[in-house]
């Protein structure tokens, strides 16, 4: 846990404890005078002194008299609250002034991407092939600690001939490059994922039929990532409107062991892209 963290922690404990007792002493107030007209010192009566250049001792002559019980415990939570809230703001202020002077956080260059339309019936679409510059999708993670979080990073790569969506399959199961990942680069994506070469395009959704590996071992956060991967790499670069997921020969609508659902056709889901 981070050292601000333990010290807010630390802070909201005493001052829960500071109420009961402020609570308790209230309560037995009234049954703490030792005579008329003079009240017993209270516990809390030394609170007085918080903030105060000057501070007087309970039981001075300048105090004595002047005070009820019930003003000395007003005035005394009024100073423990000022106290508490101004080292609350300092502690608030110290942390933003930290996570803005983060340098990842501070220049992350982005590619706005545009929203999807709705999925429908649509003229037939056919795949071009043609050679050109391909954007595949990964992972790299920005931020430090609790601030950590993950953002897809466009990469290119050359396509030359073939199948399009064959080479970008391949492509991503490769990962990235030995130069990418020493710039923070990850593959959310199995190391060994399978794939069939037999894929089908109706009403321009593509019929993606992946291996069993696709979801396994991975959480909730992981699933959404190799899903965004496979969803921004292939309708990046083509005309396709949607994917349809099928794992095992199956459609699925929902992966791995958490039951994560998805719909039943796949479109990019918004999200902000990083470039190198």
């Amino acid at each position: 846990m981070p050292e601000s963290d333990k010290l807010k922690s630390l802070l909201y404990i005493l001052t829960g404890a500071l109420f009961v007792l402020v609570l308790l002493d209230k309560s037995m107030g009234n049954k703490s005078i030792s005579s008329p007209g003079q009240e017993s010192p209270s516990f809390f009566s030394k609170f007085n002194t918080i903030g105060k250049t000057n501070p007087l001792s309970p039981s001075s002559s300048e105090n004595k008299g002047k005070q009820t019980h019930e003003q000395v415990m007003d005035q005394a939570e009024d100073e423990i609250l000022t106290e508490l809230m101004q080292n609350a703001e300092n502690s608030s202020s110290e942390d933003i002034t930290s996570d803005s002077n983060d340098p990842e956080e501070m220049f992350i260059p982005i590619v706005e991407m545009p929203k999807p339309g709705p999925i429908g019936p649509s003229p037939k679409i056919r795949l071009d092939h043609s050679p050109g510059e391909i954007k595949l999708y990964f992972l790299k993670f920005y931020g430090r600690g609790n601030k950590s979080h993950s953002r897809l990073v466009q990469l290119k790569r050359k396509f030359d001939h073939g199948d399009k969506i064959l080479f970008i399959l391949k492509e991503l199961t490769k990962g990235p490059s030995s130069d990418e990942k020493t710039q923070g680069v990850l593959n959310a994506l199995p190391n060994r994922m399978e794939y069939s070469k037999e894929y089908s395009v109706e009403n321009g959704v593509l019929k993606l039929y992946l291996g069993p590996d696709f979801e396994a071992g991975a959480g909730p956060e992981l699933l959404k990532d190799r899903v965004d991967q496979i969803c921004y790499s292939i309708l990046e670069n083509s005309e396709l409107r949607g994917i349809r997921l099928f794992i095992n020969g199956k459609q699925v609508r929902s992966l791995g062991g958490v039951g994560l659902p998805i719909p039943e056709v796949l479109t990019k889901n918004p999200r902000k892209i990083a470039t190198l």
